[in-house]
């Protein structure tokens, strides 16, 4: 009993001295066109960092990930997991294993950090194909179907079959895919055993098929039809996302942060104006998509009506409903003042709030307005 109890008291004094190691919780998942990342996990220990998302394509091309470029940002420093690229074809998904070594200043069992998904590409289908003359087979043939070289590797004739080795490369730029498909292909000259699939290719990369061949005395070919498609890379857009251990807690210092990012330059407002049904939409839908991704959805907002110099009360009162947290509803209100039209009105916004600091909080900020 005593060494229990001795086992115990040390096990809560290395608790007190060294700390608990932090929880953090998962970051909403994130919808894409034509993609999705749904968070798995996320943790932390003493000498690395772990976030690890369930990507899946989810339209008609191909989803690429560079892991290489994903990066943990914390106190003005970042960190990478090593090199990975992964391809997804339609419908396919896959697990990505992020390991972030810390590295200072990058701190161990932080409160939060931004995790930042760059390198993420979408190629959508080719709508057309490369034209390619037909290819006679013989030994070392080479043919040329716009970024696309063919060349015979292997060519042998038996008594009862033809063998031949074929090698596509694809020499396309870096914001390229290459695209195989050898399901319309026609073979000639006999009765054809292929395995018809083919593959999507990066720029200098190369995919190799072999055919067997029951001839029937004619001359051996292939006709390409539709099999070479080049598909072009575009780069997929996703705000810094920020994760917070399970105890994080928005503090006001944050808030006056905002607060003073938001009054740092006034513009003059033209009367009685208001934003286009066409910006407030894109507005609107730029917040909640900030706000899901743990963006800076109030920053955003405020370069964007920096540009627009114009709103009124009522689309304030609209845009108070898509945030959740009430302190992000006040920052929000404060920074929007400098730019709304009908500033008499403004008082309708305290009405919004939930808590009563925060409405007293918007009361002293319009009295000294």
């Amino acid at each position: 009993m005593k060494n229990l109890l001795m086992t115990v008291l040390f096990l809560t004094v290395l608790t007190n001295v060294f700390g608990q190691q932090k929880k953090y919780n998962l970051p909403k998942a994130i919808t894409a066109p034509d993609a999705s990342f749904t968070f798995q996990k996320v943790s932390g220990s003493s000498s690395s960092y772990s976030v690890n998302f369930k990507a899946q394509n989810t339209g008609d091309g191909v989803l690429l990930l560079d892991r290489s470029k994903t990066k943990l940002a914390q106190n003005e420093g970042e960190v990478y997991p090593t090199s990975q690229i992964t391809m997804l074809k339609a419908g396919e998904s896959k697990v990505i294993y992020n390991q972030f070594r810390i590295k200072a200043p990058v701190q161990k069992n932080a409160d939060y950090f931004d995790f930042i998904l760059d390198g993420v590409q979408y190629a959508k289908a080719a709508k057309s194909s490369i034209t390619a003359e037909k290819l006679v087979l013989a030994e070392k043939a080479t043919q040329t179907a716009g970024e696309f070289a063919v060349k015979v590797m292997e060519y042998n004739v038996y008594s009862d079959r033809i063998y031949a080795s074929v090698k596509c490369t694809f020499n396309g730029n870096g914001k390229q895919l290459g695209k195989i498909d050898l399901t319309g292909i026609t073979v000639n000259g006999g009765t054809p055993k292929i395995v018809k699939k083919g593959d999507v290719l990066q720029a200098g990369k190369s995919y190799t098929f072999s055919i067997n061949i029951t001839p029937n005395g004619e001359e051996t070919s292939i006709e390409w039809g539709n099999a070479f498609q080049v598909m072009n890379l575009v780069d997929v857009k996703i705000a810094p996302i920020k994760v917070t251990s399970t105890t994080y807690k928005e503090t006001e210092e944050a808030a006056k942060k905002e607060e003073v990012k938001a009054t740092e330059e006034k513009k003059d407002v033209a009367k009685d104006c208001a934003l286009s049904y066409a910006d407030f939409s894109a507005l609107k839908k730029d917040i909640e998509t900030e706000i899901n991704a743990g963006g800076d959805a109030i920053g955003m907002a405020n370069e964007f009506l920096m540009e627009k110099k114009c709103i009124n009360v009522d689309q304030v009162l609209e845009y108070l409903s898509v945030f959740n947290l009430d302190g992000q509803r006040l920052a929000f209100a404060k920074m929007a003042y400098q730019y709304t039209s009908d500033k008499p009105k403004f008082h309708l916004v305290v009405t919004k709030l939930a808590y009563t600091k925060n409405k007293q909080a918007l009361e002293e900020f319009l009295e000294v307005q």
